[in-house]
């Protein structure tokens, strides 16, 4: 008699490590069947249907290519046609799924209703909104002290950070309201939790996505949609990383506790987990992900 104990592990590593012991224990007959098993415990998002804008690189690609990987269809969105095809292919490829890319400027409510149009065209439903497009850091207006920010500066910033998680939000919950079930998860940022020296227009913005979260979580419970934020701190994109010099990293380094910069597949983890059936329970929370350097 062979006993198996299936361990409900989201990570991929602890998988292959549970079905190398499997197979060395167990006759080639059972191997099949094992992986099998193994493979659909591990998939917490099989066949959904997830759609992630600003998906084409750093935390949004992070989180298109592990949602892909437990089973999910992801929906990838960028304001490059060619780039968010491309995209959505190379995943396709890799973790065969049904990924669809997307063109999408979230500043354009047009782009965003005719993306859900054709989402919902194509696979009939929505499960998962990320909202994780963001609009560019550019070091004079990251730079500018309170005071000098101009009007048109915030409203750009806006635009996108906050306006688009509004706009994706107010297309998405109808089709969510209709299936009586949805998960949206806003990427927000540690200043909008605790402030900051420096970026006052994302600041503002990614604030009100908190807010977003919390009255979406309020007012849209009772359909079964959960809303939760997620609070990225010092993450080394190429958005963010790559732009500062040596001496800008070490000094900011030196301000979290864990000693590093994190990593997106540190955030695509938590998205992950928010999306599944392993928070059911939770929402309208914030999760900060920033090696504890809020906590200073």
């Amino acid at each position: 008699m062979y006993n198996f104990v299936y361990i409900g592990i989201a990570y991929n590593y602890h998988y292959r490590v549970l079905f190398s012991f499997t197979n060395l224990f167990t006759p080639t007959i059972l191997r099949s069947f094992s992986y099998t098993c193994f493979n659909k415990i591990m998939k917490l998002l099989d066949g959904r249907i997830a759609v992630i804008t600003g998906s084409t690189r750093g935390n949004g690609r992070a989180m298109a290519n592990l949602f892909s990987e437990h089973g999910a269809n992801v929906v990838v969105t960028g304001r490059e046609e060619k780039e968010a095809q491309s995209t959505a292919e190379q995943i396709a490829s890799e973790y065969q799924t049904n990924t669809l890319g997307l063109k999408l400027d979230v500043s354009i409510t047009d782009e965003v209703n005719d993306v859900v149009s054709k989402v919902d065209k194509k696979y009939g439903q929505i499960d998962i909104l990320v909202n994780n497009a963001g609009y560019p850091i550019k070091d004079q207006l990251w730079d500018a002290s309170f005071e000098q920010i101009q009007d048109q500066d915030l409203e750009n910033v806006v635009n996108v950070d906050a306006m688009g998680t509004y706009r994706c939000c107010r297309a998405v919950l109808p089709l969510m309201v209709e299936k009586r079930s949805g998960v949206i998860i806003n990427i927000s940022s540690t200043p909008a939790i605790s402030g900051y020296i420096k970026g006052a227009p994302y600041t503002m913005a990614k604030a009100a996505n908190l807010g977003i979260t919390k009255h979406i979580a309020a007012e849209f419970g009772k359909y079964g949609i959960r809303c939760n934020a997620i609070a990225p701190g010092t993450i080394a994109t190429q958005r963010n990383w790559d732009r500062l010099t040596t001496q800008q990293r070490v000094d900011i380094v030196r301000s979290i506790p864990l000693g590093r910069a994190g990593k997106p597949e540190e955030i695509a983890t938590i998205a992950l987990v928010l999306a599944s059936d392993y928070t059911s329970f939770v929402s309208g929370q914030t999760i900060v992900v920033d090696g504890g350097e809020t906590i200073r």
